[in-house]
């Protein structure tokens, strides 16, 4: 018999995930360690159809924050899209350039927009249903790659991802994590991988990445949007810095370390000091 700690969701309790994913329980095997695609309701594309994405692509005073620019994987510098507002002012922040961007586009390159709960109000409500349901912030971008083009470059993330096609097709190869749960970005390095899984995700389809596995996708003979659901996480790591954090208090964890303590091993150290942080803290009433 499979015992559920306190906290972890049950068959029937997670309604907005499963939008994104159909069978919650059979998705929660995967959760935190392996890629899996899933079938998703049509949450996703009611809340933010291809006609959305092409509205914001040709949105007057779009702001230079909300999107970025890759071609065949890497990055362009916003400043070629971007130009001043009609009426500029000091700290007035640039606008997209939608001639620019458009041509962009046509030339091939990905589209991303940035803070679509921002701007999209019906993402907006999903993203903030599923925040509550599972406790933790979302975070949302959508992808537009035109046919026979790379999106982002190899990399991977510090957040778990649910990639939900909205349109068109998708190439996506993933692979297992250098490190489990890395702390650090992939920045401008391109990680080399083995696939786990590959796959061409379709409209109505949805790619689970756990946070630290390389990934790279392409669209395939159609133009490419997916919406993407990026779940920030809340480490137990974070748990403890924040409580050690917490105001300067802790005397037992303020004394020094016995004479001797080089000779003790960082484990044996590490274990006091959890000892004495419980007996402070004490048990819970």
């Amino acid at each position: 018999m499979t015992t559920r700690h306190r906290g972890t969701p049950t068959p029937g309790t997670l309604p907005v995930l499963e939008r994104l994913v159909g069978d919650a329980d059979a998705f929660l095997r995967h959760w935190e360690h392996t890629p899996v695609v899933a079938a998703a309701g049509p949450a996703v594309r009611e809340a933010f159809p291809l006609e959305a994405a092409l509205s914001l692509l040709d949105r007057p005073g779009l702001p230079a924050s909300c999107f970025r620019v890759f071609q065949q994987g890497a990055p362009l510098a916003r400043e070629r899209f971007a130009t001043a507002r009609g009426r500029p002012g000091r700290g007035r922040e640039e606008v997209a350039d939608r001639a620019a961007l458009l041509r962009a586009h046509d030339a091939g390159a990905t589209i991303v927009f940035e803070e679509v709960r921002l701007l999209v109000p019906e993402v907006e409500r999903l993203a903030s249903a599923l925040e509550r349901e599972l406790g933790f912030g979302v975070y949302c971008a959508a992808f537009l790659t035109p046919a026979g083009n790379s999106g982002v470059r190899p990399h991977y993330d510090l957040a778990s991802g649910f990639l939900c096609q909205v349109h068109g097709s998708k190439s996506w190869s993933v692979g297992a994590p250098e490190t489990p749960w890395p702390t650090v970005p992939s920045a401008d390095t391109q990680p080399e991988f083995e696939p786990v899984l590959e796959t061409v995700l379709t409209p109505g389809r949805t790619l689970y990445i756990p946070r630290g596995h390389p990934h790279a996708g392409a669209a395939t003979d159609e133009l490419s949007l997916h919406l993407s659901f990026a779940v920030v996480p809340r480490t137990w790591r974070d748990v403890l810095l924040s409580h050690l954090r917490g105001g300067g208090g802790h005397e037992a964890l303020r004394e020094m370390l016995p004479l001797g303590h080089a000779d003790l091993d960082d484990r044996h150290l590490l274990e006091r000091a959890v000892e004495r942080l419980t007996r402070e803290v004490g048990p819970r009433g």
